[in-house]
């Protein structure tokens, strides 16, 4: 069923992407461009999924495919808000795997080598591994 979903919808999204290039073209398009990553629980019940990381590795999919475009359309800085100090605050195993989720993309786009990220906020209030993983991708 998954990935059926992902046959009709892989279209779909890149038919939306080309339009959304299309009408953007037309317009002044901002230096800096902010986006805040937010509602994977709420997208995940809403779409009946059991597990919660799925809407989070799919969040963190598009927000791969929001650099992408910003990139293309020569928009020159992404500040993307990842995590919330209220996200300390939720139950154990929840936490870890968000913090897994989080090191993995941000991993993934620094061996990229495509941008240049650069972490801000309250590292020290992260796990020593996570901080580490973030304070690595800016290196």
């Amino acid at each position: 069923m998954d990935r059926l979903r992902h046959l009709v919808e892989r279209p779909l999204y890149r038919a939306y992407e080309r339009r959304l290039q299309v009408a953007l073209a037309q317009t002044d398009l901002p230096g800096h461009v902010g986006i805040i990553l937010d509602g994977h629980r709420r997208h995940a019940r809403s779409a009946g999924l059991a597990d919660y990381r799925a809407a989070y590795r799919e969040g963190t999919d598009r927000f791969v495919d929001f650099l992408r475009w910003c990139h293309d359309l020569r928009i020159p800085a992404v500040t993307g808000w990842v995590l919330s100090t209220d996200n300390l605050n939720r139950p154990q195993a929840e936490l870890v795997s968000l913090l897994e989720i989080i090191e993995d993309a941000v991993e993934s786009l620094a061996e990229q080598a495509r941008w240049r990220l650069h972490p801000v906020g309250a590292l020290d209030l992260l796990p020593a591994s996570t901080a580490e993983t973030l304070k690595a991708a800016e290196e």
